[in-house]
């Protein structure tokens, strides 16, 4: 009986000892396989997240070219309004007794470029208080209308504060001076 459990004793210390090869190189294998699974998925995730980034970067400076045309324009378009109003104060404060040709000219030319730089890139708001302004201004120009300096610069001001707006720029400017 004895010699049965020697050679039970054996076979199970064998097969044991085998199988605890296999669990070992297994468990050794298959940490090898999950460190390259692990490195192939963080190279893919690396790759797409740089490829995200190089998405960002592009709609960045997008929307910063973008911002930086729109400010020139609204720019161009404050010079332009800026000798509209040069003109109607002149005749408002008493300073000429009526407009010539050649600033009705300029005026109609003036106005009509500054609506397509601002049709070129503004939002509707802007577009609407320009228009109220220059509606303003029209029978003042061409009609003989009498209208205070006041009342001008209030719509180049609201005006101006739509473009503010449109820049994301929050607060308004007022005029808060006494003439």
């Amino acid at each position: 009986m004895e010699e049965v459990f020697q050679v039970a004793g054996a076979i199970i210390a064998s097969l044991g000892g085998g199988a605890l090869i296999v669990i070992a190189c297994s468990h050794w294998l298959g940490g090898i396989w999950a460190k390259r699974m692990l490195q192939n998925e963080r190279a893919i995730h690396a790759e797409k997240l740089e490829g995200y980034r190089k998405e960002l970067d592009i709609l960045k400076q997008k929307d910063l070219t973008r911002h930086h045309d729109k400010l020139d324009l609204y720019r161009d378009v404050v010079l332009i309004v800026s000798e509209i109003l040069r003109e109607l104060e002149a005749v408002s404060l008493g300073k000429r007794d009526g407009f010539t040709p050649s600033v009705e000219e300029n005026f109609a030319l003036n106005r009509h470029k500054a609506y397509g730089y601002i049709s070129l890139v503004s939002q509707q708001e802007v577009m609407d208080r320009y228009n109220e302004m220059i509606d303003f201004f029209i029978p003042v120009v061409y009609e003989g209308r009498s209208a205070t300096w006041e009342e001008m610069r209030e719509k180049a001001d609201q005006m101006l504060n739509a473009m503010r707006q449109d820049l994301g720029i929050d607060d308004q400017v007022l005029y808060q001076g006494a003439r």
